[in-house]
């Protein structure tokens, strides 16, 4: 068979009927021209590249690390107000027959594979603490997390931390009604505390109020952003 080094003539009507196309190009120094538009994208997609980590001012880079920071850190604060009092709830308590609660792997664990989104489902299905869109919410900051944590370096040069602002007061509106919810369950029913005229709709717990301390630094930095 004859090999496209001993064809000179490319775009002849021979070398269209053995390979049912023109060439692309011309081969073996023969000069070829790329259109505008292939020549644009290239610029422009070097131009994104030659964006690192080394490129950005340095304030720039402790800001985006601090944001990252602040996510993985408020991920496990979120993660531990959904399972932590769960498996703890099916530890410390005995349930006698009859009742709504069997055990943990019944109740939880079987709903899912992955033991966060048995919860997650435990929460809206069984215990109905939460709500679909508020699954959704926390699975968004789920995703941004391992984004995050698994491609800091990539997504850092372009990085907007003021992108993510409608996200945070999404999950803080979720976690404040998680919280509220385990508040009234744990010292509710606490006869003592009735009497003295507690306001259960603003009620919150102890994760609450540390994850407040940590939006206060997200709308912190976003400001400096802003200002930036």
């Amino acid at each position: 068979m004859c090999r496209y080094r001993d064809k000179p003539f490319l775009g002849s009507k021979r070398y269209q009927h053995a390979f049912g196309k023109k060439p692309q190009g011309v081969l073996y120094g023969q000069e070829t021209r790329t259109p505008y538009r292939m020549r644009y994208a290239h610029h422009a997609t070097t131009r994104i590249r030659m964006t690192s980590v080394q490129d950005l001012p340095s304030e720039d880079l402790t800001r985006g690390l601090t944001y990252a920071g602040l996510v993985l850190v408020g991920f496990d604060l979120v993660k531990s107000m959904i399972v932590g009092p769960i498996k703890a709830f099916y530890t410390c308590t005995t349930f006698a027959q009859g009742m709504l609660f069997k055990s943990y792997d019944e109740d939880v664990r079987a709903r899912h594979s992955n033991e966060f989104e048995a919860c997650l489902l435990y929460l809206r299905d069984f215990m109905e603490a939460i709500d679909s869109a508020d699954m959704v919410t926390i699975q968004e900051l789920r995703t941004h997390r391992n984004e995050l944590a698994h491609n800091l370096a990539v997504i850092l040069p372009t990085l907007r931390i003021d992108e993510y602002r409608l996200l945070w007061e999404k999950v803080d509106r979720t976690l404040f009604k998680l919280s509220n919810y385990r508040t009234r369950m744990e010292i509710g029913a606490d006869p003592k505390l009735q009497a003295i005229g507690i306001d259960w709709e603003s009620a919150k717990g102890h994760e609450y109020l540390l994850f407040e301390h940590l939006m206060e630094s997200v709308t912190l930095l976003n400001l400096r952003c802003k200002g930036a």
